[in-house]
């Protein structure tokens, strides 16, 4: 017995020394400390958008806003949805898996911290598959009475555009407002960067400018590059910092603010509002003209109602 004790004892010796050793070869890849140059100076939704004085306003209640994504972490951070469906049957990828969504559903709240968010599964890389049940979802947003829907995911393969378009056309007519990126459909309030040019060669042009940047996500492995091509993490680069994907809840944001003080406005009326209260700022050096101004798109609905 005592044998068999000191083996045991040896073997967790050198058990214990082969992890201490491993540890400190990989060591030096962890990361330490994060340095954001500028970051208290840099522009932001506020600087560009005055959120603030927006959410004095009005911050989105009683609104509904479905979030056509997916890797929500709908189970573990139950405290953001109101709700929510899986139209892919794939629990551990809505439930447990907390990425591309859930950042989504946290953008939005951040505009309209009391919007009522609803997480609609439905991306996947089967495209097919993907384009019929973001029809489910948007045939159950109608059925349940959601007020904008968000889009934050690749363009459609055109195969499956048609598809999309008579989805989108019947829950625009039933009042609900869409803000999907990539996505040229007339009635849809189509958000771009802050950016002059039409880079994505849309075969319309944006109706709005939203700031592009969501400082709430550090890409860790994108950060790692960024260091070791000795680079600073500036204001307006898109790494390492989620870019692109928040201008979607960001917009839906601030129709849900404007829905608030009247909800009576049709999709359309609500993307012109958003346009003519829009201004035009140098940013980087070139002149952006749709840029949107949230308290005075506000003001313009509340003053529409009838």
């Amino acid at each position: 017995m005592k044998r068999k004790g000191k083996i045991a004892f040896l073997a967790l010796l050198v058990l214990s020394i082969l992890v201490n050793i491993r540890c400190a070869l990989t060591s030096s890849d962890k990361l330490w400390y994060v340095n954001f140059y500028n970051a208290n100076t840099r522009d932001n939704y506020e600087t560009i958008h005055h959120i603030k004085e927006a959410q004095n306003i009005s911050t989105g209640k009683g609104v509904k806003v479905g979030i056509i994504d997916k890797y929500f972490g709908f189970k573990k951070h139950e405290k953001v949805y109101t709700g929510g469906k899986d139209f892919l049957n794939s629990k551990e990828k809505f439930e447990q898996i907390d990425e591309h969504g859930f950042w989504m559903a946290t953008t939005l709240k951040e505009i309209a911290p009391n919007v009522e968010i609803y997480a609609l599964n439905a991306r996947c890389s089967d495209k097919a598959k993907e384009a019929n049940a973001i029809v489910s979802a948007i045939d159950w947003a109608i059925e349940n009475k959601i007020d904008i829907l968000t889009y934050s995911g690749e363009p459609f393969a055109p195969q499956f555009v048609g598809l999309i378009d008579s989805a989108v056309s019947k829950a625009n007519s039933k009042g609900i407002v869409t803000t999907f990126i990539h996505y040229t459909y007339p009635t849809n309030t189509l958000p771009y960067i802050l950016s002059p040019n039409n880079d994505e060669g849309y075969s319309r042009e944006p109706d709005i400018n939203i700031f592009h940047f969501d400082y709430n996500l550090l890409l860790l492995d994108s950060y790692k590059k960024y260091l070791k091509a000795n680079r600073k993490p500036t204001s307006g680069d898109a790494t390492p910092f989620l870019s692109l994907s928040s201008m979607s809840p960001v917009a839906a944001g601030i129709v849900a603010m404007m829905m608030e003080v009247n909800h009576n406005l049709s999709p359309l009326d609500y993307k012109q509002i958003l346009i003519d209260t829009s201004r035009e700022m140098d940013y980087k050096g070139s002149k952006i003209t749709h840029v949107v101004d949230a308290p005075s798109a506000i003001k313009l609905a509340k003053s529409k109602i009838k």
